[in-house]
């Protein structure tokens, strides 16, 4: 394996011999010129009647040196020294350009190559002219997905042109049970009978996109970095996994969704910086599977029999998850601290390593791509996701969002505990950035509308008390009051499958809003990032309001914030919702409500 095949530590060793040959000749062109000058400096002295010059040498340097004919003292002929200095100067400069220019060049032609050969195996190029392969016998399903007549209550993401969908409708006919796309196929559609979970797992550079009713497609992602970085992850994870003897294992931590895969992230990006698979260990029950305490670790609810994110996504590599969770340094170290990046970037993968072709850790979209990666969802569960998203969206927009996160919050250890913030205090917020007007009263026409999603019921009878001309749009679900749930227990529930389609439904509604005001949260972070990746140029239209800026955030006499939760008699309280509808999106207004 060499540069030829993208082979990095072949690079690696090719680069360092060039970079050995470029500083020989440099080194060589160098010591004439010091001969030169010896012999010009060695000239001048006989003119002058002196000794000849005599030239002593060591390892990092060579003196210019004359003999005084009345002392016989060895001094430093100045002239000498001035052309020597002259001269190493020169040649310092030119190796240090030459070094630089020669390596910065062949490791570009390193990366053209490395890039070439994956869009050339993972067809990634654009095409020339579109194609979509459609794997279905009901050709009239898929014209339905084209031509939906009532595109009102559709999507953004779900919407097609009448291009597309002339595309779709005419490949429909001649559709062949070759599932594997060619370098034309910009998109792929089965019926949601079929799971596609198999190819989707071994075709990383493909993502979700249009749905309906009876079928569901795959688009090739166009965005080079996007690609070139799930293709990195899947070659790590299970082309180039061997026999997973060096795989690395992280246990689930079973706090928030946001933390959760916060840890699923440092994993993921690890793996490709040391080229080592990673893997979740099976040693503990995830809490959005089935619940992680002893006694209800067997409970028929459970998602699935293994008890995993694997319930829910896409496994994320060949290795097994049996084993324990790994201790050595190099596994230890955190990706997302500053502190520890030094240490990781210069024992890295170069070509997350090198400028030219830079993935930083810390780079806000990365993060949402490898999330994006590491929660691609099962076939079945896309579908739950969308018959939920279209029998329970009801938003109004343009519309903010406003993430209160209550519950646990408070009894952080080690200092870490935030407080309650009230839902005026929110309001408050937004209003400083201009995301509700400042002047807003009882008397101004236009209400903001607002998507609610808080952990905490009261929070919901606050909100309606408190501000009853605002349009308050939230969905109707079984939710604890205050910490009654106790520390971590984010499933109030236990039904495992409906708590994750809800998490998922919500990171892809929020997108239709277009301000979001929140408090320190991983799942307020995971909200934000959504928001953003669904809106141009990275989402910096987006208006972000921060409830708890200007104070300190962890303090352990947040726990006497508890109090700010209070109840309220309301007709519509979301701790009892009976669990036969439990997911109800309900609108509330001083007018209409749904």
């Amino acid at each position: 394996m060499d540069c030829e095949t993208g082979h990095s530590a072949g690079c690696r060793s090719q680069y360092r011999a060039i970079e050995e040959t470029i500083q020989q000749h440099v080194t060589d062109f160098c010591r004439i010129m010091l001969a030169k000058q010896v012999d010009g400096q060695r000239r001048f002295d006989d003119s002058k009647n002196k000794e000849p010059i005599s030239r002593f040498s060591s390892s990092s340097s060579s003196f210019l040196l004359s003999r005084d004919n009345a002392s016989k003292k060895m001094v430093l002929s100045r002239r000498g020294i001035i052309l020597l200095g002259s001269a190493l100067l020169l040649c310092f400069v030119l190796l240090q350009h030459t070094l630089v220019n020669q390596s910065r060049f062949y490791y570009e032609i390193h990366l053209q190559k490395r890039h070439a050969l994956f869009l050339e195996n993972n067809n990634t190029r654009t095409p020339t002219t579109s194609r979509t392969r459609v794997v279905s016998s009901s050709t009239s399903s898929i014209r339905k997905l084209a031509n939906n007549s009532d595109k009102s209550k559709e999507e953004p993401s779900q919407r097609m042109d009448t291009s597309q969908g002339t595309i779709i409708a005419a490949a429909a006919a001649a559709a062949d049970s070759d599932v594997t796309p060619d370098r034309t196929t910009t998109t792929v559609c089965w019926p949601w009978s079929y799971s596609s979970d198999e190819w989707w797992t071994h075709h990383p550079t493909w993502k979700r996109s249009h749905a309906n009713d009876t079928h569901y497609c795959y688009q090739q992602i166009q965005n080079e970095r996007q690609a070139a970085l799930y293709q990195a992850i899947y070659d790590v994870q299970f082309r180039n996994a061997g026999d997973c003897k060096d795989v690395f294992r992280r246990h689930m931590w079973s706090s928030g969704l946001g933390a959760d895969f916060m840890n699923v992230n440092r994993g993921l990006f690890q793996a490709v910086l040391f080229e080592r698979p990673f893997q979740i260990t099976d040693q503990y029950p995830w809490h959005y599977a089935a619940g992680k305490d002893d006694h209800l670790a067997n409970e028929t609810t459970a998602a699935c029999p293994s008890r995993d994110m694997y319930c829910y996504f896409l496994p994320l590599t060949k290795c097994p998850a049996v084993g324990e969770e790994s201790s050595d340094n190099e596994t230890l170290l955190d990706v997302f601290s500053t502190e520890d990046t030094p240490l990781i970037l210069p024992t890295s993968n170069d070509n997350f390593n090198d400028d030219t072709y830079l993935y930083h850790v810390w780079d806000e979209t990365v993060y949402q791509w490898i999330f994006e990666y590491a929660t691609r969802p099962q076939t079945w569960l896309w579908r739950k996701v969308y018959e939920y998203k279209q029998s329970r969206l009801n938003l109004t927009t343009p519309c903010m969002v406003m993430h209160v996160r209550r519950a646990d919050v408070i009894h952080h250890s080690d200092g870490f505990a935030r407080r309650y913030f009230s839902i005026a205090e929110y309001v408050n917020a937004s209003k400083r950035a201009n995301i509700i007007p400042p002047n807003d009263d009882d008397h101004t026409v236009t209400k903001p509308n607002i998507f609610l999603i808080t952990d905490d019921a009261n929070a919901i009878g606050e909100a309606l008390s408190e501000f009853p001309t605002y349009n308050w749009m939230y969905i109707r679900r079984k939710r604890y009051k205050a910490d009654e749930g106790g520390w971590e227990e984010q499933t109030p529930s236990r039904d495992y499958v409906f708590e994750m389609t809800t998490l998922l439904s919500i990171l892809e509604l929020a997108p239709h809003c277009s301000a979001i005001v929140h408090g320190q949260s991983s799942f307020a972070d995971l909200v934000v990032r959504s928001m953003k990746s669904h809106r141009p140029q990275h989402g910096s239209d987006l208006k972000i309001a921060r409830v708890d800026d200007n104070i300190t955030i962890y303090d352990p006499m947040n726990l006497h914030f508890r109090n700010v939760s209070k109840e309220y008699h309301i007709d519509d309280d979301s701790s009892s919702q009976s669990q036969q509808n439990p997911g109800t999106t309900t609108t509330t207004t001083t007018t209409t409500s749904a």
